[in-house]
């Protein structure tokens, strides 16, 4: 069964590059400042909802842990 693709020469191959490298929209000095502060803010607000869900979660589980504790002492069994 024969390949679908056929094999092509190196230099045919960097022509077809540089043909497709021409073809590129690079994006304006504008779209990439109001980009990149676009994921600056995203980051930031990532980051500061992870930073809440992590402190209620860890003082959730040192409050569960301290009443845990407090009636463990006060069983039937002592």
């Amino acid at each position: 069964m024969a390949d679908s693709k056929a094999k092509i020469g190196p230099v045919k191959y960097l022509t077809q590059v540089q043909q497709e490298a021409k073809k590129v929209v690079w994006p304006t000095s504008r779209e990439t400042m109001v980009t990149t502060i676009l994921v600056l803010i995203m980051v930031v607000l990532f980051g500061v909802f992870f930073f809440f869900v992590d402190w209620i979660s860890a003082n959730g589980v040192t409050y569960l842990l301290k009443i845990g504790t407090s009636t463990a002492g006060s069983g039937a069994g002592g």
